[in-house]
Order: structure tokens, then C-alpha cells, then sequence
């Protein structure tokens, strides 16, 4: 169902006429609940395709990669986990600031090391949903806020991140 919506909208938005960017950037992610409980801020990174829709709107495509590190003073153990949203989303501009509401997939590998077990992974993957708003400088540079979660294996993987980046113009009419 998501998939038949996501071809829908996307040969759809591209009979309309609009500018089209590649947005990249870095995040910085908090993660909230049993999440933030267990896992400290996490960094990451972005890319993400905005296909004009009319003069307001947009379809939007996003990737990424965030890590967070496992919380406490472990001196024999490292826990990191993952999070790599495939989200597509609807971005609607007022006069450079947006709302951005998107549904997707998110895969979410978990890796361990120890100096008794060695080094052992586990992935798993699920629905996630984000809502973000932001400003957009001068059609390039963009600031923005989410909420972003998902989850994997019974665990739910929340977080409140913040967003720069720069998003380069592909053309397009306006």
C-alpha cells in the first residue's frame, strides 16, 4: 500500500511544475524515551531529494545514516546503534519556512563489541514515521527540527533531531 502510494505520488508530482533540489546535510538526533534511556545524542548525515510540486509544495525523498552510542561507563564493551531512515514525505513552504510530515522504512543495525564475546551484530527493520518544520535561506540553506521513530525487534527507536544543510538547485521551472 505504501509503495503504490509512493508511485502515485511521485509520477503525479512530476507533471507538475516546480524546482527540484538535492538537499545534504549533518544531523544531531536525541533520542527520547527507553531509547534516550540507554543511548546517548547521536550524529549523522542526509541526502534527500525535493521535487517541486506547484509554487508551494514538494515531494520529498530522504536517506541517511545516524549512530548512537550506548549510555554508561562500560571499560570492556561497546554498544552502538543505528538508525537509516528510507522515507518519503510531502514538504509544504510559507515563504521559506515548511512543514514536512513522511512515512517510510527504517533499518536499524545494532553492533557490539566486548573483550569477552568479541564483536557480534543484529539488524532489524520496520515502519518509521517523521514530522519536521524548518526554514529554507535563500532556496539554500535549510535549519530544521524532527521527530523521527520506528522501531526493531519490540524496541522503539525514538529521537527529537535537529538539521543544517544546503540544498542544491537541479533546475526546474518555478
Amino acid at each position: 500500500m505504501v509503495l503504490l502510494a509512493t508511485i502515485l505520488i511521485t509520477v503525479s508530482s512530476f507533471g507538475q511544475k516546480g524546482k527540484n533540489y538535492i538537499g545534504v546535510g549533518g544531523d544531531l538526533s536525541l533520542p527520547t524515551s527507553d531509547f534516550g534511556t540507554y543511548f546517548k545524542t547521536g550524529m549523522g548525515g542526509y541526502v534527500k531529494a525535493i521535487l517541486g510540486v506547484g509554487g508551494s509544495g514538494a515531494v520529498t525523498f530522504t536517506t541517511g545514516y545516524s549512530s548512537f552510542k550506548e549510555a554508561g561507563d562500560w571499560t570492556d564493551f561497546i554498544g552502538t546503534q543505528a538508525v537509516v531512515p528510507l522515507l518519503v514525505g510531502y514538504r509544504h513552504n510559507f515563504n521559506g519556512f515548511f512543514v514536512e510530515p513522511q512515512i517510510g522504512y527504517g533499518i536499524y543495525p545494532y553492533k557490539e563489541s566486548s573483550q569477552e564475546n568479541g564483536f557480534s551484530t543484529e539488524t532489524g527493520s520496520a515502519f518509521t514515521w517523521a514530522a519536521g518544520i524548518g526554514y529554507v535561506f535563500n532556496n539554500k540553506i535549510e535549519v530544521s527540527a524532527r521527530y523521527q521513530t520506528g522501531g526493531s525487534q519490540g524496541v522503539n527507536v525514538g529521537m527529537f533531531g535537529l538539521r543544517v544543510g544546503y540544498n542544491f538547485s537541479l533546475g526546474g521551472s518555478k
